[in-house]
């Protein structure tokens, strides 16, 4: 694979080239100067007889679980980590059986694992517990103790920190182990939404430092915290993912405005401001970037060129015409009937490429 161009290398900080690693069908990006990595791992290129032991291979060295599944089954996964902090996904449906017997757990890995059902079935069975997740909802397993895990047609997302990073916040780990936690539980709806950007994040050193703390406070909540820490895992982790969690929705639908937001999420408008503030920004700055890009994303579209300029924004969020032409000029040095006229000349239409190309040279 080529260099990336130097827009993509400032874009990912200090990350190198993607490698792809033969032996394993693992393709991995590697950091500079830090701990911090991406890694796709796939076998969907291997040779069928292949598969299975490049699958043993990267659940045995990197998950540190024993996994047996169908020989020919191709599997591809995501693995992000900072330190202190993992994050993986399943993109691929698994069926396969995961084991941590008690002879592995000499291998000294003490780490923690939320993993969040997001398809299929799962199982986890934990010392004396089962627990059968439904959509969405979580379980919690510890490398410290013998697990086996059974994966039916399942894709998760899943959080892996240290146990010693819990120990501190955490009710009762040990009793939170092979337990389920259901999906309307607020802290595992906000802990979703921020592992969702937690890649991005932990690209910049600094940034992945404060997620892992932000992700050991929601962990901590959603199984239950120690009086003590309750409050301080309020104020650092649930501030945060709250954030992430509106900003998203704003990138989902732009038109949202702070009173809807703040329905939708429980809290008072003056607690989003309040939120926006301490990131260094404000929520009227977000907002107008949100609904400036979505609407030149439409004045770009084929999809939306029978459509006027002012119904592009109103349907962006903007009440006030002369408002939105002055901000996008401001924006993008260019007013939006511009920039429509400026898409429309650079559309040509099907036929005139198929002449084109029917054309002697």
């Amino acid at each position: 694979m080529p260099p990336a161009s130097p827009a993509e290398m400032d874009s990912i900080s200090m990350w190198n080239t993607l490698l792809l690693s033969p032996g394993s069908g693992e393709a991995m990006t590697k950091v500079e100067e830090r701990d911090s990595y991406s890694r796709v791992f796939s076998t969907r290129e291997l040779p069928a007889l292949k598969r299975l032991p490049a699958l043993r291979e990267h659940f045995g060295q990197k998950i540190r679980l024993n996994i047996d599944a169908e020989p020919g089954q191709a599997v591809e996964m995501t693995m992000h980590d900072t330190p202190g902090l993992r994050r993986a996904e399943m993109l691929s449906s698994l069926t396969a059986r995961l084991t941590r017997p008690a002879p592995m757990l000499a291998d000294g890995e003490d780490a923690v694992c939320l993993m969040m059902k997001t398809s299929g079935q799962l199982a986890l069975t934990q010392g004396r517990q089962q627990a059968v997740p439904q959509l969405g909802e979580a379980v919690l397993l510890l490398y410290r103790e013998p697990s086996v895990l059974e994966f039916v047609n399942a894709t998760y997302l899943a959080v892996r920190v240290p146990f010693g990073a819990l120990s501190g916040l955490a009710n009762d780990l040990e009793a939170a182990a092979g337990r389920c936690i259901p999906h309307d539980t607020e802290a595992l709806s906000l802990l979703r939404t921020y592992v969702a950007s937690l890649p991005a994040r932990i690209a910049d050193p600094q940034l992945g430092r404060l997620s892992a703390t932000h992700i050991y406070d929601l962990i901590a909540l959603a199984i239950g915290t120690t009086q003590e820490s309750r409050q301080l895992a309020n104020q650092r982790g649930v501030r945060a993912a709250r954030l992430e969690a509106i900003k998203a929705d704003l990138i989902r639908d732009a038109a949202l405005n702070i009173n809807q937001l703040a329905a939708r999420h429980g809290i008072t408008p003056r607690y989003v401001q309040m939120l926006f503030e301490d990131a260094g920004t404000t929520f009227s700055e977000f907002a107008l970037e949100r609904r400036l890009e979505a609407a030149r994303g439409m004045l770009k579209s084929p999809r939306y060129m029978t459509w006027s300029v002012i119904a592009i924004a109103l349907e962006a969020g903007f009440g006030d015409l002369s408002h939105f032409n002055r901000r996008f000029k401001r924006r993008y040095n260019m007013t939006p009937s511009d920039l429509r006229a400026q898409s429309k000349r650079n559309e040509v239409p099907a036929s005139a490429r198929n002449a084109a190309a029917r054309s002697p040279t």
